[in-house]
């Protein structure tokens, strides 16, 4: 009898640890674009897969059940993380608040729809909150007091983590950096509805939109980006001020300025340990030159014990991610 038990208590160890072993898989979803990919060990499984984001409600979710039933031609997948821009009431799974970037996307229950059509266990994370539980379990920084992650994209989102736990705050919108207010001017309205946004400045969006000022009134004599009006692509001027042209300098030192007001604010508001820079802008920082910035507007005990880290997941931080979270609420529960 009892070797009968031992066996069976060997076969559930040996079964447990096949299940450790299985992926989730994590899915982005962006206003555009739907990444999507198989994630074990904080690694995708092959290459993602990418498709254009759908609009209306009802597509996107055909489109998540499609990646997922496509995904389970050719792996066994223990759960699925999803990534979604918004507000998004984690216990539920349901988009609380929507975002510009999907219209009509409040209000959808996407845990319950997706995990009635897939049998699979789902949870649901803001797309910056999920990108920052990636790269601070993929840093090994679990152990720092206090970690703020910054996607700077088209617009500026960020993920706070406290002692390896992200803090989502009482209403499930803590890390909405990107809408603190940089100006009293009522100078540049964002997409949320207000205005002078840190994102309206910090992000590529801010970015593009200072270079068209200060390059209104400028001639193609003074610099060719004038011809590149009403907007500048970034790639373009960001090369032009390393080729030495001083007015493209001139906007890339005002964006990193704007990049600075928000780092700063929220170093002395939270005191972290550190930043960690993610998203499509990330590759056009100086990091020295930011670092400097920082240390210069801070309290000195503050912003010299700071540290500025770039991404280490790059795109697919926000689908590891959301998988790993998706993992781990399984180990916990």
């Amino acid at each position: 009898m009892t070797s009968a038990k031992s066996a069976d208590s060997q076969n559930r160890d040996i079964d447990q640890m096949l299940k450790d072993k299985m992926p989730a898989l994590g899915i982005d979803l962006g206003g555009t674009k739907i990444g999507c990919a198989p994630v074990a060990d904080f690694k995708v499984i092959g290459e993602p897969s990418k498709v254009p984001t759908p609009k209306g409600a009802e597509n996107i979710i055909n489109t998540l059940v499609g990646l997922i039933e496509e995904a389970r031609k050719k792996h066994i997948l223990r759960g699925v993380g999803i990534a979604t821009a918004g507000i998004v009431d984690t216990e539920t799974g349901e988009v609380i608040g929507s975002t510009g970037n999907l219209p009509g996307w409040a209000g959808t229950h996407i845990k319950k729809e997706i995990e009635t059509r897939t049998g699979l266990p789902v949870h649901v994370d803001n797309d910056a909150n999920a990108a920052a539980y990636g790269e601070v379990k993929a840093l090994g920084l679990s152990d720092k007091t206090c970690v703020v992650a910054v996607t700077l994209g088209t617009g500026i989102g960020g993920g706070i983590i406290m002692k390896g736990q992200l803090f989502r705050g009482a209403h499930y919108a803590a890390g909405e950096i990107g809408h603190m207010r940089s100006n009293l001017n009522n100078h540049r309205l964002c997409t949320c509805g207000l205005f002078d946004c840190w994102e309206s400045y910090g992000s590529g969006r801010g970015f593009r939109a200072t270079a068209k000022e200060l390059l209104t009134n400028v001639t193609v004599d003074q610099t060719p980006l004038a011809a590149l009006l009403p907007d500048p692509p970034v790639d373009k001027v960001c090369a032009a001020a390393q080729e030495g042209d001083i007015i493209a300098k001139r906007i890339v030192d005002a964006w990193h300025e704007h990049v600075c007001a928000g780092i700063v604010t929220l170093a002395h508001t939270l005191d972290p340990d550190c930043f960690i820079i993610s998203g499509g802008m990330a590759k056009f920082v100086d990091y020295d030159f930011l670092k400097e910035l920082v240390i210069d507007k801070c309290l000195p005990r503050v912003g010299e014990r700071l540290d500025i880290h770039r991404s280490s997941l790059g795109d697919d931080a926000g689908i590891i991610g959301a998988a790993q979270i998706a993992l781990d609420n399984l180990v916990a529960g």
